[in-house]
């Protein structure tokens, strides 16, 4: 099918045929654009859902803990305990924590907060990375660390004193303390709408069971293998612990992602898959602008597959510069995307990306070679069945019927 003869002929259609007739060079060029936008614009959409999935999987999960094991009444002896813990073979890192929830207030401004404490001896990786970043660290007893967003809710700033007031609960009263803000610090995910951090000693005194801890806050090997590692270790533990996994706090978060990526995926595609079938059109303009043309190949010698095969390379030629062009846009599109976003919020003066809503506030892009391997072939698949129709066509000509008055 595809003889030197064909390829030649195809070819010369394909570049002839750019500057001939009117409305088949239109259909052609459109075909062409439509290819290239659909082919970029799923590279790009691809991409950057591939990098929310990876911001959710390294950056969210390294703050957020995969399980969360919380005491009734407190661990009072939490080192020899988070030693036996960090003993079992899925556990990574095992944090002692205690928290608890009340109104941050500064300057008539008040914002709802979930005051963490932790110990300056066992910080969560992802935490402590984020802290240090800021030359941060576990602030004293009297002292807090506060995120930029609840900063600019309460306009706070460093060493200015703001008040906390934790409502009344297993029999406490309402209770109201005052602490001075150390440092500001921002992990670019949801925590920084509520996430405050003091001392572990001071909040467990103000969740009512001092100088213990409330639980552990757990890494574990397999994230989404949390919630039967966490059965695992509980099982392993004395009477009096519970827990809950990163599926109930965060499960959600995930499967918008994995539902959002392939929804726009799809849309998407059909979008390439529309630009492919335009290769019809187009072929079918070719072919009935050239019946005399195709008519004179065919007493000249070519068979029918002959003539399939000249179209096939005519309508594989627009796949190929569209597909590759689209490939071009895109990988150029994953490059500047994020660069182009701060462009645009620095122009509107506002975010593009809010953590009220979204997880993270800023374009995550995660460009994967395969992906792009697999858009472009797919593509190209598509191109090549479209051709097959008006191919056929073409090759049906009769040279007796077109040829009959010349």
């Amino acid at each position: 099918m595809f003889k030197p003869a064909s390829v030649f002929i195809g070819l010369r259609y394909f570049f002839a045929g750019q500057r001939s007739a009117l409305l088949v060079s239109f259909i052609s060029l459109l075909a062409i654009a439509g290819l290239v936008l659909g082919v970029a614009l799923l590279i790009i959409v691809l991409s950057v859902m591939n990098g929310f999935d990876r911001e959710l999987r390294d950056n969210i999960l390294s703050v957020v803990p995969h399980v969360q094991l919380i005491h009734q009444s407190g661990i009072e002896d939490w080192q020899s305990e988070r030693d036996n813990i960090m003993q079992m073979d899925s556990v990574t890192n095992a944090v002692p924590y205690a928290d608890a929830e009340g109104l941050m207030s500064h300057r008539q401004n008040a914002r709802p907060v979930q005051l963490l404490g932790l110990s300056a001896t066992a910080m969560p990786a992802g935490l402590a990375s984020v802290l240090t970043r800021y030359n941060l660290a576990i602030p004293a007893q009297g002292r807090v660390l506060i995120s930029e967003v609840i900063a600019d809710a309460l306009n706070a700033k460093t060493n200015q004193r703001v008040s906390m007031i934790f409502p009344a609960e297993n029999g406490r009263s309402t209770t109201v303390y005052s602490f001075i803000v150390e440092g500001i610090f921002a992990t670019h995910t949801e925590l920084d709408q509520s996430l405050v951090i003091a001392s572990l000693p001071q909040v467990a005194e103000i969740a009512g069971i001092p100088n213990r801890a409330q639980g552990f806050r757990l890494q574990v090997n397999d994230q989404f293998n949390a919630r039967n590692i966490g059965f695992e270790i509980i099982n392993q533990l004395p009477f009096g612990y519970g827990f809950r996994d990163w599926f109930q706090t965060h499960g959600n978060l995930y499967q918008a992602i994995q539902l959002s990526r392939n929804m726009v995926v799809l849309l998407i595609f059909l979008i390439v898959a529309i630009a492919a079938f335009n290769v019809i059109s187009m072929l079918m303009m070719s072919v009935m602008n050239k019946r005399k043309d195709i008519a004179v190949l065919q007493t000249l010698g070519l068979s029918r597959g002959d003539i399939v095969g000249v179209f096939l390379v005519q309508g594989s030629m627009i796949g190929v510069v569209g597909i590759a062009l689209g490939v071009l846009l895109g990988v150029l599109g994953c490059y500047f995307v994020p660069n182009l976003v701060s462009w645009f919020e620095a122009a509107l003066g506002a975010p593009f990306l809010d953590t009220e809503v979204y997880p993270i506030d800023y374009i995550p892009v995660d460009m994967r070679w395969t992906d792009v391997s697999m858009i472009a072939g797919v593509a190209l698949m598509l191109n090549i069945v479209a051709t097959i129709y008006p191919a056929l066509r073409a090759s049906r000509t009769v040279p007796a019927d077109e040829l009959r008055y010349e």
